[in-house]
């Protein structure tokens, strides 16, 4: 039971977070101190140009207030300033931001000992202390820090400041019950939203990674592991504007297997077939077009590579032996080389090769039964 409790406090206090989630929080709150910079330097901008004017001649009876707006607006326009940066840099905002979130950290400290100083100088005149709180209520609003640092930097502040008070008049104008009682509540506040925003974020990061998974299965082909139509489809923008070079191959007598010796051991010829392919061509190239058809397009490779690799390819899957698979298993396939500008010119490259698949096939059954099937038919 105590074992129990000490797990559920200690994963209120530091929740497991993936560093991919932890990145994605550090953003967010990039993007959120960002704003809330900004509006500061906005509001005490206005402030300063509505007060000035009209308290030029008493200005120095106002030095500590000007001044301490003047100091909000410089660290806020600075902090503006350098997230803005930050964001715009795709290398440091894909980065760990470690140093960001430290000093989102240092400029709430330093916002929040501002509104101390401004809060206890209203507090000594008979004043309201407004400034401290507005500045927490913001950050805890507007930015998701982990429980535990969140207690850290709430309840110290609050100490702190309590102290400050305590020492003008014994805090003799607060409820001290109902000052901690109001920082514990904040920051069960912040637990709930850094909970929320956790949760969200792992789950859209799950739900990003079943779509890929889904997509993945949806474009690849079950029995043979390599992609289908839909993914020759998905793959046609990435491939036009690039020399390219397309095979089409099919297994010979493909139909005496399931014929002779029942579909499972058809399925298993097209298995290995496909595993021999996948030996000599990348995976995210080879396609299985339909039945016992093999698509394979490649970029940047020389006729003469592409020819030797089909050769290969071509005397390995003679090599194969199946258990109960008597007939051995040949290819034939024909290729083309050209450089698609369109989608309908690589779908024209790839009827081109059909067509040499089937010129080859005339040409390897009935007058070179034993030849190479990787022969290219314009040669």
């Amino acid at each position: 039971m105590k074992d129990q409790i000490k797990r559920t406090i200690r994963q209120l206090l530091i929740p497991p977070v993936n560093e991919q989630v932890r990145r994605t929080i550090a953003r967010n709150n990039i993007r959120s101190l960002q704003q809330i910079s900004i509006g500061a330097v906005i509001v005490e901008s206005v402030i300063l140009l509505l007060f000035v004017p009209h308290h030029f001649h008493e200005l120095r009876d106002y030095i500590v207030s000007v001044s301490s707006v003047g100091f909000c607006d410089i660290v806020s326009l600075y902090m503006a300033l350098h997230l803005t940066r930050v964001q715009k840099s795709k290398e440091k905002f894909e980065g760990p931001l470690r140093r960001e979130s430290r000093m989102l950290v240092l400029y709430f400290i330093v916002m929040a000992f501002w509104g101390m100083a401004a809060s206890l100088r209203n507090y000594a005149a008979g004043g309201q202390m407004l400034t401290f709180f507005i500045v927490e209520i913001v950050f805890t609003c507007f930015i998701a820090i982990r429980p535990l640092l969140d207690a850290v930097l709430i309840f110290g502040c609050h100490i702190v400041f309590y102290l400050m008070v305590f020492h003008v008049n014994g805090g003799a104008g607060i409820s001290a019950f109902n000052y901690f009682a109001m920082a514990f509540l904040m920051w069960v506040g912040t637990v709930i939203r850094y909970q929320s925003v956790l949760e969200n974020v792992t789950q859209r990061f799950e739900l990003e990674r079943l779509n890929r998974k889904l997509e993945r299965i949806s474009q690849t082909d079950p029995l043979t592991d390599i992609g289908n139509r839909m993914a020759i489809r998905e793959d046609f923008e990435q491939l036009v504007g690039n020399d390219v070079a397309v095979m089409m191959a099919d297994i010979d007598h493909f139909k005496r297997f399931n014929d002779r010796t029942g579909h499972d051991a058809g399925d298993e010829v097209l298995r290995r077939v496909a595993e021999q392919l996948r030996q000599y061509f990348p995976k995210e190239c080879c396609y299985r077009y339909g039945g016992d058809e093999f698509l394979v397009i490649m970029t940047d490779i020389t006729a003469t590579e592409y020819q030797r690799r089909i050769r290969r390819w071509s005397l390995s899957v003679e090599k194969i032996r199946i258990p109960g698979v008597g007939m051995p298993i040949r290819c034939s396939a024909g290729f083309v080389t050209g450089h698609p500008e369109t989608p309908d010119d690589l779908r024209a490259l790839i009827h081109g090769a059909d067509q040499a698949l089937y010129e080859m096939k005339k040409d390897h059954h009935a007058n070179h039964p034993e030849a190479d099937c990787g022969r290219n038919p314009d040669e």
